[in-house]
Formats: structure tokens, C-alpha cells, sequence
């Protein structure tokens, strides 16, 4: 009887159009997701040639799970609101603090409206959401801030129109219903129940801003879960996208050289992709690719690359001696750099590296991407926690539509206790799924044991015996697990056609001998190519980066007539000229495998004779002006290049 009394109480209040204060909070918040909605679809409408490809099964699942970016915004937005309206005290009924609160409320969600319906104009040049740097360019001195603004309103006045008519339709909604004091309840009941709302409201709040109770707040990155990286400006909202940048720098466009002129200095659009050096005068053509991505496996603990330390890593001596080697460079310090630079062509030339950066959700070309369109199968293996260093995001945003992590292995009796699954059995488990890919096909493999705890399997426990420390153990170990992998594989109909890349993401936390911890030998890692059956072995010597992957496992598997865009090169093509490039602490880091040369973006800090001092303990700058001018130039081209593209979402071949 007295729940259909309450009932009936409701009712009459919305027919009144009067709520109780809760009530009314949650009616404002509603409205405030319904036009952050419509901005979404007016953004949609007024964009309908970047989505023609886009069904209406698929828009609407976007426009659905588009929610949950618009509640995390909005969260964090309605806070004052939230906390005003729900804070347990008497006063909050005055009709002049409502007022108050409706305007702070008006004032907040007109802003969200107003930076959705300017993405909706200024999308159509960046191809992509605002972050930050929007805000950053509003406070540059030297830019025409006024003209610009007084332009953009002229040019699209209309855009003015619609949101002056959201904003009184939100106000109208606002207005619909009253707040209405509760019936007189004795003092410390009231507290009590109003405390309690207060406390709700906020862990809800909480909650919605970090979009659910998963271990890691929502990011722009999540949104790659869900779609592709061209459809991710429709799903997000400016306001989250902002919201997620706040303590993101955004790096600055440089103009060291005329528009007309960088691209002869240096340019990341590969127009030609030849296969014209070390015996080989073309490639293999639609050949299966299988890169293998070793965790923290630096060239000082693999005897073929160091014959000075004892070698932890037997098998993969003798497959290197069997492949076509160089002396490679990690384009960053950590995993989550290390995937943009090998599967996409991006290396780590920010404060923050690039999953984790406001260019995130750019377009982008990964190596899964254009093999797709070679009807390439493409997948990812990485035996951790499924989401961990968002790697299966960021592999899906470079084109590998297939991951295969901890969840998809299903036993969790090979679980580390850790990181996820041992190496051994995951590449067994890698290997046999191989088999059920269509050819070719693409997979990018990326280890885990060799990674701090260090952590092997009982059975392994002897690898202990032999090593100093469990970190050379833990090698040992993956190199183990290779060759179980190698012995496995090659009885399979799928080997023989298959092009395998070796690498790392990055040197071990440990270096065994003083080139290893040079600011040069803490990037060192192997890059390789073994092709089975083919006679292409050879230590070229040369130095090659991560970056430079994409394009030359383009030019083994395509067309010469194929253009890709990578920050690195072709190591295939007699006319590309080596180089490595790394960041770190704000200081640029460039060698041609001559000369090494510390840049901080305007001045060279240092050059040194790379073949003579490879320790980097002789600046020389005086003494190789010419060089230093040669290097530089070569350098600003790629930082100009860089920034600028990154900026301007142009990562991709237009």
C-alpha cells in the first residue's frame, strides 16, 4: 500500500511538472546525454561524405556505444552540479541557489555543445576530434586569434544558428520541471538520507567518468575497441577528447624548410619500393610474414651480435646466421613504443609516447592495414592480460583485425602467475593456430617471459644453473620456447612460404658491457630477415631501426609500383641511405652509422665519430662542421616532417 501511494505521488509530480530535488538532478543529466547526442548526430549529418561507407546497422551501434564517452564527459563536467544539488543542507531549496545551479548547469553543457558543433566544421581539416592543443593554439600570441574567429563565424554562421537553438531548447528542457522541497522529515533523518545521496552521487560520478568499474579508466585509445580508426571522431565527443589530453603536451609545428623544399630533404612517402640489394632483384611475392617480437632481448645478451659475453641465446645465434642481419635500433625505451614503430612506421619522438599521446586516434596505415588490402589475413599474438599496454587496441588500429592474448589461450594451468603465458606453450599454441589462417597471411608475435619477475616454468628450472641471474635465465628461456616454436613450424604446409622479421621492443634493464649503456647501446636490438629456403644469409653490418620494418617488409611481400608511408626506410633499395633516430629526456638522437648527433630540436649538443668513440665520450663538434650541417639537416627534415604530420593528421598516403 504504501510503495502504490509513493507511486502515485511520483506520478503527480511529473503531471505538476514538479520533482523532488534527486529527481530533478537525474532529469537534468538525462536532457544534457540527449543533446550531447544530438551534437553527435548533427556532426554525423553535417559529415556524411567521411561516413558513406558506414551502414546504418553500424551508425547506430555507434551512436549507441558513443553513451558511454558522453557520460564519462559529462561526469566530469555536471561535478559542481552534482555536488550542489545533492550536498546535504537545507539551503540547496532556495530558489536563488537553484537558479544558480541551473545557470552553472546550463553554462557547462552549452560548452560541451558548443566544442562538438565546432569539431563538426573543423573535423573536415583534421580529420579527427580536438584535444588539448586547441587551447594551446588559442593562447599563441602570434596567431590571429580574432581574425580566425570572426571568419570561421562568417563562414559558417549556421553553425552559430544551431547551437543558439540547442542552447534554448536545453534551457527549455531544463525549465520543464521544478524542484520541489521533500515532505518535512525529523532533522537527523533528513541529514542521514541526504548524506547518503550526497555520497552515491559522487562515487557514481566517479564511476561514469572513468567508464566503468574496469581496472583502467577509458582513454581516446579505447575507442579503437570498438571501430575503426576513420569512424573514431563519430564515436567519441570533443569534450572527452579534451577532457583526456588535458595533461597531454602537444608538440610544435616546426618550419625549418619551405613547404616546396622538405619533401626533397626528407620525405616518409615511399613512392618506389625496390628490391635491388644483396642478391636479391625482387621479392616474395604474397608470402605469409611472421613477426617476432622478442621482450627486452638486446643484442648484448645474443652471442651473434656479441661475441664478447657468453651467449644466453644458442637457437637464435644459429637462425640469425642463417638470415640477413643488421645492426638494429629500437625507435624507444618501452613496449608501448614499440609497436607504433614496428607495425606502423612511428617512432617515439614526444614526452609521451604516441598510444598514449592526443594523436592517438590520427589515421594511420599499419602493416595490418595495407596487407589487407592484398587480402592478407592479419592477426596479433601477445600472451599477457588481454587490454594490457592496450596493445590489442593499438595492433587492431594498425590493421591486425585478430588478437590472441591470455583469454583467447583459455588454460589458465600455463599462467605465470604474472604477465599471462608462458612463451613456450603460447607459441605452440601461435604456431598451430598459423595452420588455420588463410594464406598469406600476417601475424606479429610479441614474447613475455623475459620480463621482469623473470618468472619460467618448473620444467625450464635448470636454465637457472647456467645463468647468472634470472634475467639471463629468462632468455634463455624464450630462446628455448624459439625453438621449440622453429621445430613445430617447420613440419607445417604454411613454413616454407613465410618471411620471418626478428626483433625486440626494447634492451633489457640490465647491460652486461659499457656500449650497452651508452645512450646508442640502450636502443640496440636485433633486426632480421629469415625467409626459409632462400639464400639470402648475410651480416650486412649496417644499421637498421624499427621504423624501417614496415616499408621493407612491403617491398618483400608487393609491387615495386606500391607507395607506403613510414619514418623509415627500405633496407632493400640500393639508394636508401641508413639512419636511426631516438628521443629521450628532450634531447634527439641521429646517427647516419658513421657520426651520432644530440639535437634539442633547434641546435646540435653534441656530435661524436660513431666508428672511432662508439661510448660517445668525444664531442667533436668542431672538428666535423661539414658533417654536423650534413646531419642536421637531415634530422630538422625528419622533426619538421614529424610534427607537422602529426599535427595535421597526415600519417597516411593522401
Amino acid at each position: 500500500m504504501r510503495l502504490r501511494f509513493r507511486k502515485t505521488i511520483f506520478f503527480e509530480q511529473v503531471a505538476s511538472r514538479r520533482l523532488r530535488l534527486t529527481m530533478y538532478l537525474v532529469w537534468i543529466l538525462t536532457v544534457s546525454l540527449f543533446f550531447m547526442g544530438t551534437s553527435r548526430l548533427i556532426f554525423y549529418l553535417m559529415n556524411l561524405s567521411a561516413y558513406s561507407n558506414l551502414s546504418l546497422f553500424e551508425l547506430v551501434r555507434l551512436l549507441f556505444i558513443g553513451i558511454r564517452f558522453d557520460l564519462s564527459a559529462l561526469a566530469l563536467l555536471n561535478l559542481p552540479v552534482v555536488l550542489l544539488m545533492l550536498v546535504p543542507i537545507r539551503v540547496k531549496y532556495n530558489k536563488y541557489y537553484l537558479k544558480t545551479v541551473i545557470i552553472i548547469a546550463m553554462i557547462v553543457n552549452c560548452l560541451a555543445i558548443l566544442l562538438n558543433l565546432i569539431d563538426t566544421i573543423y573535423f573536415r581539416y583534421i580529420s579527427k576530434r580536438t584535444t588539448f592543443e586547441l587551447f594551446q593554439f588559442f593562447g599563441n600570441k602570434n596567431e590571429n586569434i580574432d581574425g580566425l574567429l570572426i571568419q570561421f563565424l562568417i563562414d559558417f554562421w549556421y553553425m552559430l544558428v544551431i547551437f543558439l537553438i540547442l542552447c534554448v531548447l536545453l534551457f527549455k528542457a531544463f525549465s520543464f520541471f521544478k524542484a520541489v522541497e521533500p515532505s518535512v522529515l525529523k532533522k537527523h533523518n533528513w541529514y542521514l538520507l541526504h548524506s547518503l545521496f550526497f555520497i552515491v552521487g559522487i562515487a557514481m560520478s566517479v564511476v561514469l567518468f572513468r567508464g566503468g568499474l574496469q581496472l583502467k579508466p577509458i582513454s581516446l585509445i579505447t575507442a579503437a575497441n570498438y571501430t575503426s580508426s576513420q569512424n573514431i571522431p563519430l564515436l567519441i565527443n570533443s569534450p572527452f577528447s579534451i577532457i583526456k589530453t588535458l595533461k597531454n603536451k602537444s608538440i610544435p609545428d616546426f618550419h625549418f624548410y619551405e613547404d616546396d623544399s622538405i619533401e626533397k630533404i626528407y620525405s616518409p612517402v615511399h613512392e618506389k619500393l625496390r628490391v635491388n640489394r644483396f642478391g636479391l632483384d625482387s621479392g616474395f611475392k604474397n608470402a605469409n610474414v611472421v613477426i617476432l617480437i622478442l621482450e627486452s632481448f638486446g643484442r648484448d645478451y645474443i652471442g651473434y651480435y656479441n661475441n664478447s659475453q657468453p651467449s644466453c641465446t644458442p637457437f637464435l645465434d644459429s637462425l640469425l646466421g642463417q638470415s640477413l642481419t643488421f645492426e638494429g635500433f629500437a625507435n624507444g625505451r618501452r613496449s608501448i613504443e614499440a609497436l607504433p614503430g614496428i607495425l606502423s612506421g612511428i617512432p617515439s619522438l614526444m614526452d609521451i609516447d604516441f598510444p598514449s599521446s592526443p594523436y592517438v586516434n590520427n589515421k594511420i596505415d599499419g602493416l595490418g592495414t595495407l596487407l589487407l588490402k592484398k587480402d592478407y589475413h592479419t592477426s596479433f599474438f601477445h600472451g599477457g592480460n588481454n587490454g594490457t599496454m592496450s596493445f590489442d587496441v593499438f595492433a587492431r588500429s594498425a590493421g591486425f583485425m585478430h588478437y590472441y592474448g591470455r583469454d583467447e589461450y583459455n588454460n589458465e594451468d600455463d599462467f605465470d602467475g604474472k604477465w599471462g603465458i608462458f612463451d613456450k606453450p603460447f607459441l605452440q599454441f601461435a604456431a598451430k593456430k598459423f595452420a588455420t589462417f588463410d594464406q598469406p597471411f600476417i601475424s606479429a608475435i610479441f614474447t613475455l617471459s623475459s620480463h621482469h619477475p623473470y618468472t619460467i616454468p618448473l620444467e625450464d628450472k635448470d636454465l637457472l644453473k647456467i645463468s647468472e641471474n634470472s634475467s639471463e635465465a629468462s632468455i634463455r628461456y624464450t630462446d628455448r620456447s624459439l625453438r621449440e616454436f622453429f621445430i613445430t613450424s617447420e613440419k607445417m604446409e604454411w613454413y616454407k612460404n613465410t618471411i620471418f622479421i626478428i626483433t625486440a621492443d626494447h634492451t633489457p634493464e640490465h647491460a652486461r658491457s659499457a656500449y650497452f649503456q651508452s645512450s646508442m647501446g640502450i636502443f640496440a636490438v636485433p633486426v632480421a630477415f629469415y625467409v626459409p629456403g632462400k639464400n639470402i644469409r648475410q651480416a650486412t653490418g649496417e644499421i637498421a631501426q624499427h621504423i624501417d620494418i614496415l616499408p621493407s617488409c612491403m617491398a618483400l611481400t608487393g609491387n615495386a609500383d606500391d607507395t607506403v608511408f613510414s619514418f623509415g626506410r627500405n633496407v632493400f633499395d640500393s639508394v636508401s641511405e641508413p639512419f636511426t633516430i631516438n628521443y629521450i629526456n628532450g634531447v634527439y638522437q641521429y646517427s647516419d652509422g658513421k657520426f651520432v648527433m644530440k639535437h634539442d630540436g633547434n641546435h646540435a649538443l653534441a656530435f661524436y665519430n660513431f666508428i672511432n668513440d662508439s661510448l660517445l665520450g668525444q664531442n667533436a663538434i668542431e672538428q666535423y662542421q661539414h658533417e654536423v650541417i650534413l646531419s642536421r639537416n637531415k634530422l630538422q627534415g625528419i622533426i619538421q616532417q614529424y610534427n607537422n604530420r602529426m599535427n595535421h593528421n597526415k600519417l597516411t598516403i593522401e
